[in-house]
């Protein structure tokens, strides 16, 4: 009996084990990755203006990376679920490699527009295949924790590259666009020689049966797919509409850097905190906690014209994005099987790219067109309309047969 017990504890640990060095590389992965990015986010506008771009090219280059993103969602979530997650992860980790050393070598706007585009598309891979990996990666009693630790260690890179790129910038130059390759390579070989594929089962069957099996998840999804679209307008018109709508009423440039650092701070310790908040309280909590936070830190905006006020919607915004990311990474989770796990998070993901490029395209024409207190018009809309669904989602699992 004693030795029957001591197979089955070191089946379970020969089955853990791997588990939990696949999500420790993807957390290393992906602090890697965000660090490089938020290293030369802030410079890569700054090198465009260097060369004479105006606001119509630097645009571009946004809304390039946004549809590159969008664009790959399309694709890379449903194809790691008959190709495995591995092989997705080292294709979009080249791509971004490719897009480092693009900018380490860009001479013109041509490249650096090319470059852009590269690491949109490469982040429109990454992003569900990564959320798949973790969740095949992680238990049913433990989802919640294993995604908010991810997400963590996203936070801490872009905050970490973020303050490191911005004080780079001041003291030497563009040199940040030398760190990006170094960071990516050794993502890519962490995934290369660390990373154990789990090769997803396919569907043994005919194409209408993936076809009724993938509508089938998407009809579960949908709420979620419309507050993520909700959230990803949000998060990106904080990312890209909010310095400017700051500076419009009066904040100087280092109070701006205080709001971001205390937005993107507050979003990892909420990260954080949902590791523990979704496996002990629940989903429900968390997710109606973070479309509260995000409303209300939306309403504000539309009447901020107050340093304070705009601290206090911050603070809110920082709050409730981070509460709201993990927990729909887990909803997700418990509606889609291993089959179609990474097509469930490429829908979500589509919809958050969508939210991004849409909302914040339309928020800009409004602060253009009719004055920049009502550039969060519409994503305070989308926040309520966010909210009203996740009041009537049924939160129970409900994994598709």
């Amino acid at each position: 009996m004693g030795s029957g017990l001591q197979v089955m504890d070191s089946r379970t640990k020969s089955v853990e084990e791997p588990k939990k060095r696949n999500q420790t590389l993807m957390c290393l992965m992906i602090f890697l990755i965000s660090m490089g990015e938020g290293l030369t986010a802030p410079a890569i506008p700054l090198l465009g203006k260097s060369w004479g771009a105006g606001y119509l090219e630097l645009g571009l280059l946004m809304t390039g990376y946004g549809l590159a993103y969008i664009v790959m969602t399309l694709i890379a979530g449903h194809r790691s679920d008959h190709f495995g997650r591995k092989i997705m992860l080292l294709i979009s980790l080249s791509l971004s490699l490719a897009a480092s050393i693009g900018y380490f070598l860009a001479g013109s706007m041509f490249i650096l527009a090319v470059s852009r585009i590269t690491e949109g598309a490469s982040r429109g891979m990454l992003w569900p295949v990564a959320e798949a990996a973790i969740a095949d990666n992680s238990d049913p009693g433990n989802a919640g924790r294993a995604m908010g630790t991810f997400t963590a260690a996203y936070g801490i890179g872009v905050t970490c590259g973020t303050l490191a790129g911005g004080t780079n910038i001041f003291k030497a130059g563009f040199t940040v666009f030398t760190c990006y390759p170094v960071l990516g390579l050794t993502a890519l070989l962490l995934i290369a020689v660390g990373f154990t594929n789990k090769q997803v089962k396919n569907h043994e069957g005919s194409y209408q049966l993936e076809k009724t099996i993938r509508r089938r998840t998407l009809k579960l999804l949908w709420p979620i797919g419309i507050i993520g679209f909700a959230y990803g307008g949000f998060l990106y018109s904080i990312w890209g509409l909010f310095s400017a709508l700051a500076n419009e009423f009066g904040v100087q440039a280092d109070g701006i850097g205080i709001l971001f650092g205390l937005f993107w701070g507050l979003r990892t310790i909420a990260f954080l905190v949902c590791r523990v908040l979704l496996d002990n309280r629940g989903s429900k909590l968390t997710l109606l906690s973070g479309l509260l936070f995000c409303t209300g830190g939306a309403g504000i905006l539309l009447l901020a014209k107050t340093f304070p006020l705009l601290l206090l919607a911050v603070f809110l915004s920082g709050a409730g994005t981070g509460l709201l990311f993990p927990t729909v990474l887990v909803l997700v989770n418990e509606r889609t099987s291993e089959e179609n796990r990474g097509f469930g998070m490429g829908f979500l993901e589509l919809l958050i790219g969508l939210g991004m490029v849409g909302q914040t395209a339309v928020a800009g024409f409004l602060g253009q067109s009719v004055g920049p207190g009502w550039i969060y018009s519409l994503i305070f809309l989308f926040n309520g309309i966010a909210l009203a669904v996740g009041l009537r989602m049924n939160f129970k699992p409900l994994l598709p047969g």
